[in-house]
């Protein structure tokens, strides 16, 4: 027997809430979870991908969390989201042209949106040849 469970866009939204709050609270299992559960329910959606990335980058795993951004950009190619949270990624692991890339692509796509100040700001961190 299958399962066809339609969840509207509120209650997703408080799935995702829920899987942040677990996520900020270190308990990486449940927030895998509920993340991995939204995943199920909105597969089209590119942010419960980048929010598995979040949770991989919590952890330290940057190549994890590089994974899933990829996969969201697969999704959505002009997420924002998905773009700034990727060039972080880079940014961590020390590879600038690939983080200037994907802020740059970022800050293009959401030029007054929290992503693309997101974006700036990391940008201006990697400009000022700071590292991570």
């Amino acid at each position: 027997m299958a399962w066809n469970v339609q969840a509207s866009q509120e209650q997703i939204a408080f799935l995702m809430e829920a899987g942040l709050i677990y996520r900020d609270a270190r308990r990486f299992q449940e927030a895998e979870q509920v993340f991995t559960g939204v995943r199920s329910l909105a597969p089209k959606s590119e942010v419960p991908e980048v929010a598995l990335g979040t949770l991989r980058f919590a952890e330290g795993n940057l190549e994890g969390a590089i994974r899933h951004y990829q996969t969201a950009l697969q999704l959505n190619p002009r997420s924002a989201f998905a773009h700034a949270h990727l060039g972080e990624a880079y940014l961590f692991r020390k590879e600038p042209e690939q983080a200037r890339e994907h802020l740059k692509k970022a800050g293009e796509i959401d030029p007054r949106g929290e992503f693309g100040e997101l974006a700036r700001s990391l940008m201006a961190y990697l400009e000022a040849g700071l590292q991570p």
